[in-house]
């Protein structure tokens, strides 16, 4: 194929589905992306072409060219679906693209880069899920998550009694023989505990008796009693967990069922039968216990101020095998995902830098895959392969739900090729010949944290030459639900690590370390400990007002990573592998010497996503708040977006995400990582079109309600209409809207089917965390359900489909009138007039235009009488300032966001000492200190949803076409600021504004990259307006279009520009 001569017009940036040469794509038909590269103004593309070759450059001669798309006229640089021969799993393409210039005149080629496909459907698999043989009774315990805690009943609650018996019955059927029946006591000192009148021997282990009492189990009726004292003087705590293991019969409760054997489980709870002091005999089954009051529930296992007890090892199961490679290696790849969490080491060496891979979606439905070059790691002759696995989202914590969600037994599957010089391939695959083991990971939890045994590590089990003759062999696991996919999300990975800003001495051999920001990850001790006592790291985001840990707002979270250290002379290395906190703070115990800052470092993780957009200004309390939203984000942007990462909730919050995602967009390039939650989203939408309010839904059937079905609620499962439209607005993204239309339409059918003619009834969560003012829910679920039905129309329109515009339009006028009849109670009056009733009401255009200026009048009289100060939650706040900058209040606007008392933006900032948005206007506050440890986040997204308008009005920039192929630059100066810095990657390329005032002196300068247009506001009349030192009417590629305003508005290409006036 013929190259064409050098031209100015390049192809740079080449991506397939939005990536750098990826590996391990799973869409049939990628899309091709790039960016142009061309000096001087006006620069456009008029064509392009696409070659795709396998195996080898396309232009090579003699290549195998599957695609050429031949010279196409188009001004479109990316997402170009490929539409050539089928694509073969594991196998790699080469591409090259070129343009041709607004003359029509084409450059070169550009480099040939490179994509490879992955595994394809199920059928690509040739690995077995293999997993640790049935672990010892003592290594897998029952747990006590979702137990409730009990004690003897007072007048109005509790007893106050130090002490209490208690007594339950159960059945166990005949015929079968028990295996086991472990009992797992929390929250009880020196239990004494009978069964069948006989005593049960056990121990304690981190804080809890466990015992196994299978030797006294009996077929038919059965009696627990026990005796305990209340810990730490606090009655209420106990909470039991019997588990009889039989023989022959289907598995224990989970998502992959064990074959032979089957459960008998006794909680303690309500039912049973408690004494504050029992008569003596009470623990033989022939005591007449019906002058006993039933036992008082006082909550959960996990609830503050308890806690946890660990109860006893989880070992993280080690998996390994060594493999010998006869020839030399050309490639490599290792294709793995596991039923948890997984970690790979390949000869010794990780062979990524991924952290919880495969991340969390839901089992029941997906279960993704990641693909890793491992060429250079491969060494001909002897290898070894291994992992290690942890319970991650799959069997670990979850919330307030506890452990074991999806399943218990955790699986690991992988398969590695090897291709070698000659051609030919080798494979190796997870399968009963790999040996099975445990190591020094004794329990993780992401939630609780993790303990760990160094001295338990063996050591070199990851190289050649190990012996694993002590290991076991590893025996297949039944294959998830899920459907196998390879991964859409970023992985998780560490990009930054902080010294402590302080650290001191809280009490003797207690130390705290202060990291001056909040963050989400976990941390590396290096310092000498002793075998004596573990090394203890417990972690929070805020002190109290004793200057000790605030624990309370993690809830039942522990948040507590802990070390057995080997012991010696030396220093350890002490860090969590398979965990992750949210903290600003860290307190350390059990060292042999000081803490000093030189000994700790907290690893900053989150989605590996890209840098997007820039923005600072003259007010150094804005950059702070910019700041504070940047890192709440990336907190929250690990494996989904959750609406917080430190208590026991960690939840893909629906109503969350949407509001934010705008402001997520320009800071990251987030489109992989909200794609792959969205398909989350599609995959729990219920069949009327019903949308979980938590994705993945873990909520249904035990959430605040609760209700069988948690789903539904307006402004929550919006989402599913307002992240597409956020991605198709900013990122011109027409895949998504393709990919989640449907989904959209049933959505809106649903918010329809749930209203009466028009007007949603009064439920869902409302303008969640507004304060001190309440909206009705009828108002915000109607007015949400018009801003959806109307979204939805433009983006039918996008896809060129016309009826569907119209009827939705249709639905949008419908509950339009209807909002009107209920709620519009004169010229520009809302029902309720509170700032989040006017907010959606100007926003979603429900009043008439002759009314917008009382209405806005009226929402700034609000503001006015509130002292300048909002009142809007999580519905009303992304749109608030928008809302008043439209209707001619950018004062107002300004006024609000720059306000430093409470409540507003900026208190956190200046007065709370916040380094991450909170998920309260007053999370703390001088009137009140801390808010109810309940829910109280100190690292929340949502209200950073402001973000959206400091990059559009104090910056300027804002996308006039979707994708920003136009652009509108119109910085809007406020307050006291002087000065602003803007830029953002779009799709096309970088954008940048800066506009300076001094005096009465205006400067604007602006990039825009090539294949897009401007509309640049200048304030003024055009006479003043000059452009880089020359009349702006002279300078070329620069054309007055209007005045308006107050400004001259100029029409320009791809280039860099200077105006003053």
């Amino acid at each position: 194929m013929e190259q064409a001569v050098a031209a100015a017009l390049a192809v740079t940036d080449l991506r397939m589905d939005g990536r750098t040469e990826p590996l391990g794509l799973g869409e049939s038909a990628p899309r091709f992306s790039w960016r142009l590269a061309a000096p001087g103004r006006g620069r456009a593309q008029s064509a392009y072409r696409i070659v795709v070759g396998r195996e080898c450059d396309p232009l090579a001669e003699g290549a195998e060219v599957l695609w050429d798309t031949g010279e196409v006229g188009s001004s479109r640089t990316f997402d170009i679906a490929y539409e050539g021969a089928e694509l073969r799993p594991r196998t790699r393409y080469q591409w090259r693209a070129r343009a041709a210039d607004e003359a029509g005149t084409w450059g070169d080629w550009s480099p040939a880069h490179w994509f490879e496909t992955g595994l394809g459907d199920v059928t690509g698999w040739t690995a077995d899920w293999i997993g640790t043989p049935a672990v010892p009774g003592s290594q897998r315990l029952p747990s006590l998550e979702n137990v409730p805690r009990i004690w003897a009943a007072g007048p109005l609650g509790p007893s106050e009694a130090r002490t209490g018996g208690f007594r339950t019955r159960f059945t166990v059927p005949g015929g079968a023989r028990p295996l086991s029946a472990w009992l797992v006591i929390g929250g009880a000192l020196d239990p004494q505990v009978h069964l069948n009148g006989m005593p049960v021997a056990g121990e304690v282990r981190d804080g809890a008796f466990v015992a196994d009492a299978g030797d006294l189990i009996d077929s038919g009726e059965n009696v627990l009693a026990l005796r305990a004292g209340a810990v730490d003087g606090l009655p209420g705590g106990l909470c039991v967990r019997l588990e009889v293991v039989l023989e022959g019969r289907p598995a224990l409760p989970q998502l992959v069922p064990v074959a032979g054997e089957s459960a008998v489980t006794v909680t303690s709870d309500g039912r049973w039968r408690a004494a504050g002091e029992p008569a003596p005999g009470f623990e033989q089954p022939g005591f007449d216990d019906t002058g006993w009051s039933l036992a008082e529930e006082v909550g959960l296992h996990g609830d503050p101020p308890r806690g946890r007890e660990p109860v006893a090892d989880r070992p993280s199961p080690y998996l390994r095998r060594e493999f010998d490679v006869p020839r030399p290696v050309s490639r490599a790849r290792l294709y793995a995902t596991a039923l948890g969490v997984y970690e790979l080491h390949l000869n010794g060496m990780r062979v990524s830098a991924d952290h919880l891979a495969p991340g969390w979606t839901d089992y029941r439905h997906r279960v993704t895959y990641q693909t890793y070059d491992v060429t250079a790691l491969v060494a001909e002759g002897g290898n070894a392969l291994g992992a290690v696995l942890a319970d991650g989202w799959y069997a670990g914590n979850i919330s307030w739900f506890g452990s074991f969600q999806y399943g218990r037994r955790l699986a690991l599957r992988a398969e590695l090729e090897i291709v070698h010089d000659d051609g030919t391939t080798t494979r190796l695959r997870t399968d009963s010949d790999w040996r099975a083991g445990s190591g020094a990971i004794r329990y993780a939890d992401l939630q609780n944290g993790e303990r760990q045994d160094l001295a338990a590590e063996p050591v070199g089990w990851t190289a050649c030459g190990f012996d694993d003759s002590g290991w076991l062999p590893a025996v297949p696991v039944s294959p998830p639900a899920g459907r196998p996919a390879a991964a859409v999300a970023p992985p998780v990975r560490v990009h930054e690590e902080l010294a402590p800003r302080a650290v001191w001495e809280s009490s003797p051999g207690v130390w705290i370390a202060d990291f001056g920001q909040n963050v989400v990850g976990w941390v590396r001790l290096t310092a000498r400990a002793g075998r004596d006592r573990p090394v203890v790291l417990r972690h929070a985001e805020v002190l109290d007002h004793e200057g000790a840990l605030h624990l309370a707002n993690l809830r039942s979270a522990r948040a507590t990573d802990e070390f057995l250290p080997r012991g010696g002379a030396g220093a350890e290395t002490f860090e969590p592998r398979f965990t992750f906190h949210g903290f600003r703070y860290v307190e350390v115990s059990g060292l042999r010497e000081p803490l000093t800052s030189d000994a700790i470092r907290a690893r900053v993780a989150y989605a590996a996503m890209e840098p997007a957009g820039e923005f600072a200004c003259s007010d150094e309390r804005l950059n702070r708040l910019q700041g504070n939203i940047v890192r709440g984000q990336r907190g929250n942007f690990l494996s989904i977006p959750t609406d917080c990462p430190q208590r026991d909730e960690r939840l893909g919050w629906t109503g969350d995400i949407w509001a934010f995602a705008p402001t997520a967009l320009f800071n990251y390039d987030a489109r992989a990582f909200l794609h792959s939650w969205l398909t989350d989203v599609v995959d729990a939408q219920a069949e009327d079109g019903a949308v979980t309010h938590v994705v993945p839904d873990v909520l249904s059937g035990r959430g605040l309600s609760p209700n069988p079905r948690e789903a539904g609620s307006p402004g929550w499962g919006d989402a599913i209409v307002m992240l597409p439209w956020a991605l198709y607005r900013l990122c011109g993204d027409a895949d998504a809207v393709a990919r989640y239309y449907g989904p959209m339409r049933r959505w809106l059918a649903y918010l329809d089917s749930r209203s009466t003619d028009g007007i949603f009834p009064d439920e869902g969560f409302g303008d969640w965390l507004s304060i001190g003012a309440d909206t009705p829910k009828r108002l915000v679920g109607t007015a949400i359900f018009a801003l959806s039905a109307r979204q939805l129309a433009e983006l039918a329109a996008a896809l060129g489909r016309a009826d569907d515009e119209r009827a939705c339009l249709e639905v949008y006028a419908r509950v339009r009138r209807a909002f009107r009849a209920a709620f519009v109670q004169g010229p520009g009056v809302v029902e309720s007039g509170t700032q989040t009733a006017y907010v959606l009401a100007i926003t979603a255009g429900l009043l008439e235009e002759a009314e917008l200026p009382r209405a806005a009048a009226r929402l700034v009289r609000d503001i006015e009488a509130r002292g300048g100060h909002l009142s809007t939650g999580f519905l009303g706040t992304p749109f608030l300032l928008d809302a008043l900058t439209r209707s001619g209040h950018l004062g107002t606007a300004y006024r609000l966001l720059l306000q430093e008392s409470f409540p507003s933006w900026l208190y956190p900032v200046v007065h709370g000492d916040a380094t991450t948005m909170w998920e309260r206007w007053d999370g703390w506050s001088h009137h009140r200190g801390l808010q109810d440890p309940g829910m109280n986040s100190f690292n929340h997204y949502a209200y950073g949803a402001v973000g959206a308008w400091m990059y559009e009005t104090i910056g300027g920039l804002a996308p006039a076409s979707p994708g920003y192929r136009a652009i509108v630059v119109r910085p809007r100066p406020g307050g006291e600021l002087t000065w602003a810095r803007t830029a953002y990657r779009t799709r096309h390329g970088r954008v940048e504004i800066a506009w300076r005032r001094e005096g009465g002196d205006f400067t604007l300068e602006v990039r825009v990259p090539p294949n897009t247009r401007a509309e640049v506001w200048v304030p003024g009349g055009p006479a003043g307006v000059t452009e880089s030192g020359r009349p702006a009417a002279e300078s070329p590629g620069v054309a007055l279009d209007r005045v308006v305003d107050g400004h001259a508005v100029y029409e320009v290409g791809s280039g860099s520009y200077a105006f003053h006036v």
